[in-house]
């Protein structure tokens, strides 16, 4: 049986199919709406067993910023959705299978707003699933192959593909070194973030280069996008539990702060504050102080340094040094869509 359960249509699709332009405001609805229906095909309602359990995960979906990023990278080439769509399938399907792990990882019991895949079926489950999700984007390169993609751009895209996962764990490895580090530098986490969060968002944008047909600088400009829209994701994501319009989505607020994992802003806060500042830093990262009250400290702390503020200006940095990558791309309609979901504010991390 496929690792990617098969579509209940036909699986070598008409390469001529492609996505209805955006509408001028530069809304994306049209190709969220075709990604979503492709994952229920897939995930039917009647599924059962391991199978149930990945509907679980994958269903209602995030944003689906990684096959949105793959397919109009494809697509802003040249490329044929059809052609590419089991690959950004494939992408989803790996890094919530990323997530699986990193739920049991950081005992988080909540996920996008109810039981995480480890609560609600077990932790073995969960890791059987989430590994089982890895090999998806492998598996989804033969229906490509089967679409009518070249082989050269199969193995090319496989390349790009086993480096990002290597890279993730890396990422992973990383940032468990850093627990409880308040001295790392805001360089050595930006690593991490790098490794961890962005590579994927590059690879993405580079999977979708490749397998569209695009030129090897075409390749190179949009990798170097998705790796600073991937940058900047992350840091956003330091600080969606300090904005109060945002809290509650995604895994819980205080996740990083009961795990004792230093975000970008309190590195930036323990960097720039003064003793006594950085005295509470280290009181709140204590083990086994209330939450509640250390949560509050540390908003406290991220206020009166202007962390909050710099790691903000870090992410804005990242999302120009995106739109200065995508603008070597000529102009249309994919191409433009990417350049707005890049300048929109960077979506909302947690809930992706």
């Amino acid at each position: 049986m496929s690792v990617i359960p098969r579509p209940l249509v036909p699986q070598r699709l008409a390469e001529s199919r492609s996505v209805p332009s955006p509408p001028a405001s530069g809304g994306i609805d049209s190709l969220e709406g075709l990604l979503a229906q492709e994952f229920a095909r897939r995930w039917p309602e009647n599924t059962a067993g391991l199978d149930a359990v990945h509907r679980y995960a994958l269903l209602p979906s995030g944003k689906l910023l990684r096959p949105h990023l793959l397919a109009r990278s494809a697509l802003a080439v040249g490329g044929s959705l059809d052609a590419v769509l089991p690959a950004a399938v494939g992408f989803e399907a790996t890094h919530t299978g990323s997530l699986l792990h990193d739920d049991i990882i950081d005992q988080d019991a909540v996920r996008r707003g109810r039981p995480a895949v480890h609560t609600a079926f077990g932790p073995e489950m969960a890791i059987v699933a989430g590994n089982a999700l890895f090999f998806t984007w492998f598996a989804a390169l033969a229906e490509c192959a089967a679409n009518g993609i070249p082989h050269g751009r199969i193995v090319a895209a496989m390349e790009i593909q086993a480096a990002a996962g290597q890279q993730i764990c890396r990422g992973v490895a990383l940032e468990l070194s850093l627990v409880g580090n308040l001295e790392a530098s805001p360089e050595t986490y930006l690593d991490m973030a790098r490794a961890k969060t962005a590579v994927l968002f590059e690879a993405a944008c580079s999977v979708g280069a490749v397998l569209g047909g695009g030129e090897e600088r075409q390749v190179a400009a949009f990798g170097a996008f998705g790796d600073h829209l991937g940058c900047a994701f992350q840091i956003r994501d330091d600080l969606l539990p300090y904005r109060k319009d945002v809290r509650g989505v995604g895994k819980p607020a205080d996740s990083d702060l009961r795990n004792r994992r230093p975000t970008l802003p309190v590195l930036l806060a323990h960097r720039d504050g003064t003793p006594a500042q950085r005295a509470v830093l280290r009181d709140c990262m204590t083990p086994g102080l209330e939450q509640r009250e250390a949560f509050g400290r540390l908003a406290g702390v991220l206020h009166a340094t202007g962390a909050l503020e710099k790691a903000e200006h870090n992410a804005q940095y990242h999302v120009e040094q995106a739109l200065r990558a995508l603008a070597q791309i000529p102009p249309g309609a994919h191409r433009d869509a990417l350049l707005a979901l890049a300048s929109d504010g960077s979506p909302v991390a947690r809930s992706a």
